[in-house]
């Protein structure tokens, strides 16, 4: 095992595109059936105020009622949060190996991630298992890579900046890490993050 900078001592997974893919093929192909106002990604981001609701500024019920507005045959809310909860697919492999570390380290999650979302996900895929504890963006007020919350995971995980590794499928938000002092790499798919770990920590063999 190579040596890191400084030993690695705790690990902090992202959660989208890492331990769980999401895509919104379906959630749009459902909205352009009910007569969605916009097509284009940014501009429905903006009118939804996404970022807004996963900085925890939004609550959920305006949030959707926002996506209801863009309709022109809206759904009931309960409707509305099947879809807006239907992205998710785990990465069996990536669970596996989150699971395998935290029987050696002290494992957490960092997420931009809104509140209907991380409920969901919390409750459907037992995400307790995998970590000793999590931290979304919608409770910290900040989203990645903004140093806010990288220092509010710092505080609640009682992290050490140095010894911590963070691993993220965005290079903004590895960026964002290593400037507050972290260690990061960005993952790209589960057997080259699997790699990388084996030259930072102790794997099962």
């Amino acid at each position: 095992m190579k040596s890191a900078a400084a030993p690695v001592k705790y690990i902090v997974f992202d959660l989208g595109k890492v331990l769980i893919d999401f895509s919104y093929a379906n959630f749009f192909a459902l909205m352009k059936n009910r007569g969605v106002k916009t097509l284009d990604v940014e501009e429905f981001v903006q009118h939804v105020r996404l970022h807004d609701y996963e900085h925890g500024y939004l609550g959920c019920d305006d949030f959707l009622a926002g996506m209801n507005r863009l309709l022109a045959r809206p759904l009931s809310q309960a409707q509305l949060m099947d879809a807006w909860n239907g992205l998710f697919t785990p990465i069996p492999e990536m669970l596996a190996l989150a699971r395998e570390l935290k029987g050696r380290y002290p494992v957490y999650l960092l997420s931009n991630i809104g509140k209907l979302h991380w409920e969901f996900l919390l409750a459907t895929y037992e995400l307790d298992a995998y970590c000793h504890d999590r931290l979304a963006s919608f409770e910290a007020g900040a989203m990645k890579p903004a140093a806010t919350i990288y220092q509010a995971a710092q505080q609640r995980f009682s992290l050490e900046p140095e010894h911590t590794l963070f691993i993220d499928d965005k290079p903004e938000n590895i960026s964002g890490a290593r400037a507050c002092g972290w260690q990061g790499f960005v993952h790209r798919d589960p057997a080259s993050t699997r790699d990388r770990l084996g030259e930072l920590v102790d794997l099962a063999d």
